[in-house]
């Protein structure tokens, strides 16, 4: 039997169970793919002392494997909502039984918060202990592209054992086709509009034009040239686009991207640039960023060094060579709206 692990809260937790976009697709795709649900169930630990959360998720989750049996296949994503310190010690335990585990990665913080100052010690040893001990453990691993692999490869963890998915898949339950679309077109934000996170939105070159969408946007020092469109459900967000391109950018300078979440940009897929790219439209990324490669590939995006670039480099690009960006966007956002590249990173971990 296939499963995949699907962690929950006995009693809805409010906000933290609320869920998340990449998460939930997830799992609708390999439901899709026969998947059945394997149910982690657990209290709310964040009420309990470390000690006491430790040993309630990791019983929790003896009690969710004890079913599973020799031949079975589970896949986890990482990193798990309910991790214990005994989590990797489990996965052997499985593994003794002749379950192959695999994960896929969401997020790898040994990479976001490796450089930041203002994380504790303790945290980051705590996080490098889980992340490395654990993957390593995995009989195979989804990672979000090449350099991601290289990434975990450096850690020490077998190349022949990890999939690289090329990008997230994005599920639209009502698409509805973007026609006319056109290089004069603002350029969509969506996202959280945070300073910590785009703090490059308070510091944009006068052209070209912005349409925002998301939350944490500080309406008092909106731009000239920017539009803010307020926030949407996951869901209602694709047909609420207007504009020509996505932008997946981070950190605070609109010259690089910059800081802890730019900097986290050169090794992972922002989600975002799937709901760009699934809702019809041409990306933008920064040059030096793991997506770079994949919007070369695809031809479906330009990538900048700077965004004080982006105007010369918009004013250079023919309508034509515009409508082709527009074509390969929605032939690859097709896939991505049909959970394709998730099908075939699974395929090619058998």
């Amino acid at each position: 039997m296939k499963y995949y692990l699907k962690e929950e809260f006995l009693k809805d937790s409010g906000a933290r169970n609320a869920g998340n976009k990449a998460r939930n697709d997830v799992e609708e795709i390999v439901v899709r793919e026969g998947y059945s649900p394997l149910l982690l169930m657990v209290d709310d630990w964040y009420q309990m002392g470390t000690i006491r959360a430790q040993r309630h998720k990791s019983k929790a989750l003896s009690k969710a494997i004890s079913k599973l049996k020799e031949g079975d296949e589970l896949l986890i994503q990482f990193p798990m909502l309910h991790h214990s310190f005994f989590t990797t010690h489990l996965v052997k335990r499985m593994q003794r039984k002749g379950v192959k585990v695999h994960f896929i990665i969401h997020d790898l913080e040994v990479l976001r918060y490796a450089n930041l100052d203002t994380v504790p010690w303790k945290h980051k040893i705590r996080v490098h202990l889980q992340e490395s001990s654990l993957l390593k453990q995995a009989g195979g691993l989804i990672a979000h592209n090449p350099v991601m692999k290289s990434v975990l490869v450096d850690k020490g963890i077998s190349e022949k054992k990890i999939v690289s998915l090329g990008i997230f898949d994005y599920l639209i339950p009502n698409y509805q086709d973007k026609e006319d679309l056109s290089k004069k077109g603002a350029i969509i934000v969506a996202g959280n509009l945070a300073q910590e996170k785009a703090g490059y939105l308070y510091e944009l070159p006068a052209r070209p034009a912005y349409n925002l969408y998301g939350v944490g946007f500080d309406e008092a020092r909106k731009l000239s040239n920017e539009t803010y469109f307020g926030s949407f459900l996951p869901d209602e967000l694709p047909s609420a686009l207007e504009g020509s391109f996505g932008l997946v950018w981070d950190g605070d300078s609109s010259k690089t991207c910059s800081g802890v979440f730019g900097e986290y940009l050169r090794y992972n897929n922002s989600h975002k640039a799937s709901l760009y790219l699934a809702s019809g439209f041409p990306i933008i990324v920064w040059k030096q960023s793991a997506l770079a490669n994949f919007v070369l590939e695809k031809e479906c995006g330009i990538s900048v060094e700077s965004l004080l670039d982006l105007e010369e480099v918009l004013d250079r690009l023919s309508q034509e060579e515009y409508q082709n960006l527009v074509k390969n966007a929605k032939d690859v956002g097709q896939k991505i709206r049909e959970g394709s590249y998730l099908l075939s990173a699974l395929q090619a971990l058998h």
